[in-house]
């Protein structure tokens, strides 16, 4: 096939933005699951403290780099478990002890030092309780020993998803002058986590079962994202997870993602004021997108324009047009950037009318979307001197007629 970029047709961008109303949280952003798109922001490079929605970052790595730890068991520390309050750590601008060390009003699941529990649980209870404490055990596993090391290595993960803004020192979210991210980074961290099953099914989970153990019974903890627990006024039917956040300096945050009709989007709200405003902010610029209606746009009539391509050794330029209208249906806070590209298939001579011999192809974000066939609008035949060529071995004719004049010349000379 040969591409052409010879014109480009309504190239688009012009809508304002989803209308979404006041929201009461510090930063907020809605994007489009699939391409990225932005349908709102609210500071949304602004660095901002995530709380527990750190731990998404730390279960995608963990799912998309160490399954091979899912079975094994692990045993919690003094090292990994030891907490002080929050005073204590924020002494001296929490310069005296580790980033990861644990706060003892904070989220947890009550592990005991030589409790032992299985990777995979531990990384259940992260996402869906949002253990602080089994945050620490995984981490330490992926580190090879050293919850810093993994903080390290998930730093440098994130850094190659485009999360440009993000800083993390712990696994859990605990607050630390230094551990910052934005919602956009959060945004695109979830696009890339939420592709993974194991991930989502932890997401949207209802509860979670802490097995029995060395120490303890087993207990049933409840998902921690109320938009995904029927029976509670924060439900919401579309929401399919992601994670909640909260502490002191962070306020409530939350990131989560909502599908319905074939769209699937993905908000972050951080530094909520309440509890239940983080809920209703989310769900607020969910239902501000699913309220929207399509609107479609004619890029290019059918049969409105005939298109011409030169052909090497045709007895004139071969045209052509299309028989299908090529049209683009969006959202209208998702109204993409749109171009036209014409590309021809190789063609060889002869060609007939109606010949399929190239298409349109609309590229909506980067995308070809939608595609209409160019059929030839008349019969193309090649020139006489291209059918001798084609047909006539002009080497061997003119090493022929070389050989005929020599022997010529030799016949003669012979004779004088």
């Amino acid at each position: 096939m040969k591409l052409a970029l010879l014109f480009l047709l309504f190239t688009t961008s012009l809508t304002a933005g989803l209308q979404v109303g006041e929201l009461s949280c510090t930063s907020a952003v809605l994007v489009n699951r699939e391409t990225g798109k932005v349908l709102y922001a609210k500071n949304p490079s602004k660095q901002m403290y995530p709380a527990s929605c750190t731990k998404i970052a730390f279960a995608l790595y963990a799912i998309k780099f160490h399954q091979g730890l899912f079975n094994k068991t692990l045993v919690g520390t003094s090292g990994t478990l030891n907490s002080l309050t929050e005073a204590q750590k924020s002494k001296n601008n929490f310069g005296n002890v580790p980033s990861y060390i644990l706060e003892r009003d904070a989220s947890h699941i009550g592990l005991k030092v030589g409790e032992e529990m299985r990777f995979y649980d531990l990384l259940e209870a992260t996402m869906i309780p949002s253990g602080d404490d089994a945050s620490n055990l995984i981490a330490e596993a992926m580190g090879g020993g050293s919850i810093d090391r993994c903080v390290q290595d998930v730093n440098r993960y994130l850094a190659s998803l485009g999360c440009k803004s993000t800083s993390f020192t712990n696994p859990h979210g605990l607050h630390h002058p230094n551990h910052v991210t934005t919602a956009y980074d959060l945004a695109l961290l979830c696009q890339e986590a939420m592709k993974e099953p194991i991930f989502c099914k932890m997401a949207k989970a209802q509860s979670f079962v802490r097995p029995k153990t060395n120490k303890q019974h087993s207990v049933t903890l409840q998902q921690t994202n109320r938009l995904l627990v029927k029976g509670n006024k924060h439900y919401y039917p579309f929401a399919v997870g992601i994670k909640t956040g909260y502490h002191r300096r962070a306020g409530y945050c939350l990131a989560a993602q909502a599908d319905k009709d074939g769209r699937s989007l993905i908000a972050v709200v951080l530094q909520g004021k309440t509890g239940a405003s983080r809920f209703e902010d989310t769900k607020k610029l969910f239902e501000a997108a699913f309220n929207e209606n399509k609107i479609t746009k004619e890029l290019l009539a059918a049969g409105s324009k005939t298109f011409l391509c030169t052909i090497t050794g045709a007895d004139k330029q071969l045209e052509a047009t299309s028989t299908k209208s090529l049209n683009y249906s969006f959202y209208p806070s998702e109204e993409p950037n749109v171009r036209c590209q014409l590309v021809w298939h190789d063609n060889v001579l002869p060609i007939k009318k109606g010949a399929l011999v190239g298409e349109l192809q609309l590229i909506a974000d980067g995308r070809v979307t939608a595609k209409a066939d160019l059929f030839a609008t008349d019969d193309l035949d090649m020139t006489m001197l291209h059918k001798i060529k084609k047909h006539v071995n002009i080497p061997v004719v003119v090493g022929a007629l070389i050989f005929v004049v020599a022997l010529f010349v030799f016949l003669r000379t012979r004779r004088t």
